[in-house]
């Protein structure tokens, strides 16, 4: 699958050369193009209120992106959790991505401080959310607007849309866009030939823009991003900067933390199942270690005893000093505590920096307190 998904990727980036590959980008954009009018005809439905949209009992705040992949929105909806949590009762909906079908929804995850669900149940993302954060509501629900019914029911004052750029029929007060500043657009196709899930113009929707992972992009680069983004949405509220910031390194068995200096000069045997493996890569060499071997997973992947196994045999080939994931990998690596035993099997933890962070939280707080929803 992995094989199969980087062919893709080569062909829609153009680096696949050949009449096969040709074809199949002619195949692809006229997919695309198809894609493209279904999601404009859609989006003209509900803005002409043909299609209605429902509106939440309280305060309903966007965190979404327009490309496919990671832009930061799981650390992002921590962040803001974290700033807000003194002030209000907070729900974070979710539809899960990953988690188990067999479930029904609204599915409560966690209120207060207990766990009703583990990752399989809630989806990676979600749970690693739930894990950390006791004062919060934590719900799945691809019906967001049933989520929204369950998040008052649990006394919530104000909900966090999780991933919720696309998702018209719930009413928001803010629409908060993140954008990975170093591949911002894939190649400004739309899915299949890109991985736009959305025309350019959907961004006029967006109230906020956060340009993540702006610590490995120029001045200059930042400068086009931004006018381009005033261009598409005139009416913003602003576009922020954001730097992924390496926390620490915690042992996935015991939890304990180390400092960053942990990984310096290791050898490091590396695996992922995440929306931007090169940025996890970077991640890494960032904190100096040295990356002997990298087996990548598709977004979400969910690990079974024999994909533990094989990673563990090419650990111990690549005599590496330790193995190291992210930590949304591996809250789904729980089951399998005996096989990791005592092994140094760690896991990076990351958070974001903000640039602006005060004007940006005042802007949102305002946002909060508008009562007109979209």
């Amino acid at each position: 699958m992995s094989s199969l998904r980087k062919y893709l990727e080569n062909i829609i980036d153009g680096s696949k050369e050949g009449i096969l590959a040709g074809v199949i980008r002619c195949i692809l954009f006229l997919l695309s193009l198809f894609y493209a009018q279904l999601a404009k005809i859609r989006s003209t439905l509900y803005q002409n209120n043909i299609l209605k949209k429902k509106e939440a009992g309280v305060p309903v705040i966007s965190i979404g992106n327009i490309t496919t992949g990671g832009t930061g929105k799981t650390p992002f909806t921590a962040f803001l959790a974290e700033e807000l949590k003194s002030q209000y009762k907070i729900a974070i909906i979710s539809r899960g991505y990953g988690a188990a079908k067999n479930v029904e929804e609204p599915y409560l995850i966690k209120d207060g401080s207990k766990l009703y669900a583990d990752a399989a149940q809630a989806g990676d993302e979600l749970f690693m959310l739930a894990r950390n954060y006791d004062q919060l509501i934590f719900i799945r629900s691809a019906n967001r607007y049933q989520g929204t019914k369950m998040a008052e029911a649990h006394g919530a004052d104000l909900i966090l849309l999780d991933d919720g750029f696309q998702h018209y029929q719930l009413k928001r007060n803010s629409d908060i866009v993140l954008i990975d500043a170093e591949k911002p657009f894939s190649n400004n196709k739309v899915l299949p030939a890109g991985l736009l899930r959305e025309p350019f113009t959907a961004l006029k929707r967006a109230d906020i823009f956060l340009l993540n992972r702006s610590e490995n992009v120029d001045f200059n680069r930042i400068k086009e991003l931004e006018n381009s983004l005033e261009t598409l949405s005139p009416s913003n509220d602003g576009v922020f900067k954001a730097e992924t910031s390496l926390e620490s390194c915690v042992c996935v068995a015991s939890q304990q933390e180390e400092k960053l200096d942990f990984l310096k000069e290791k050898k490091v045997f590396a695996f992922s199942g995440i929306g931007s493996p090169e940025a996890f890569k970077k991640s890494i060499e960032s904190a100096g270690a040295k990356i002997v071997s990298y087996k990548i997973f598709k977004d979400h992947y969910n690990y079974q005893k024999e994909d533990l196994l094989t990673l563990l045999d090419q650990y111990s080939a690549s005599q590496a000093d330790l193995i190291l994931t992210t930590e949304k990998d591996a809250v789904k690596l729980s089951d399998f505590a005996e096989m990791i035993g005592n092994l140094p099997f760690y896991y990076l933890k990351i958070s974001l920096k903000i640039e602006e962070k005060d004007k940006l939280l005042k802007i949102i707080k305002s946002k909060i307190r508008n009562e007109n929803a979209k």
